[in-house]
């Protein structure tokens, strides 16, 4: 039998204990730090989740209107927003109560924020119309036509426009043009109408009738605004209804219950 010393008992115990393989250790070390991410992501989820289950539960304690409310009715306006707030404060979807009030006739732009920590604040931009359209509705300055609820169009001192669908633009900006051209005279435009064949009529103020046709109804109105300088503004309020649709003059209608003046 072979003795062994000491130190060669030792050499050989250490030489047991190491691993066998250090790649198996570097594998083992690696499946470690996967385990390790692996619980560390469910724990973040798991947190990220919670969190929000309790952002969720917050409410909204109040809901702040702003703005001039002349013709909308803020009882309309919370009942349009309720139905959004069962979902709590960080839940609110904005855009949604935007479109919801933007459809109130009246509201021409709704700006909806959430106010820390659990207030909702929406400002109302009120319509701001420009001319009455057609039969009840109202026309604003970028053209769109409303409807506002029945007997509500009626505002005193706003023009009235009519015309085919699709034409509100043009009417618009055919009135901004001839009421620039009239004020020169001190003349207002009340009323401005395109019917389907694109023939202009428009009525002044007094009730005289100006019949401009198809072509060129700003060119009609300016001949009309001369011959009105040089021989009708004298006795205009006699003056029933003007045809510009002749080449070379103007065919004049008198109001024959009123008497010229000067004549008793």
């Amino acid at each position: 039998m072979k003795l062994l010393s000491g130190k060669q008992n030792r050499l050989k115990a250490r030489k047991s204990a190491a691993p066998k393989d250090p790649r198996v250790q570097r594998e083992w070390g690696r499946i470690l730090n996967r385990l390790l991410l692996v619980a560390a992501v469910i724990g973040f989820v798991y947190g990220v989740e919670q969190l929000g289950r309790q952002l969720d539960a917050i409410p909204v304690d109040r809901v702040v209107f702003a703005g001039d409310l002349r013709h909308v009715s803020r009882d309309v306006l919370v009942e349009r927003v309720t139905g959004h707030l069962a979902v709590g404060y960080v839940g609110l979807d904005l855009e949604a109560i935007q479109g919801e009030l933007e459809q109130e006739p009246w509201v021409y732009r709704a700006i909806v924020e959430r106010v820390w920590p659990r207030e909702l604040k929406i400002t109302i931009v009120e319509e701001a119309p420009i001319a009455m359209w057609g039969n009840g509705g109202l026309l604003n300055h970028r053209g769109k036509i409303f409807l506002p609820a029945k007997g509500m169009a009626e505002d005193a001192g706003l023009p009235l426009l009519s015309g085919p669908d699709g034409s509100a633009i043009e009417i618009m900006r055919q009135y901004r043009l001839m009421s620039q051209l009239l004020g020169d005279e001190d003349l207002i435009l009340q009323r401005l109408e395109m019917n389907d064949r694109g023939a202009w009529t428009a009525t002044l103020n007094g009730g005289a009738v100006l019949v401009l046709g198809r072509q060129e109804p700003l060119e009609k109105l300016r001949r009309f605004m001369w011959v009105y300088r040089h021989q009708l503004a004298g006795d205009f309020d006699r003056v029933k209804r003007v045809d510009t649709r002749y080449i070379n003059g103007l065919a004049v209608a008198w109001d024959e219950t009123k008497g010229a003046k000067g004549n008793g």
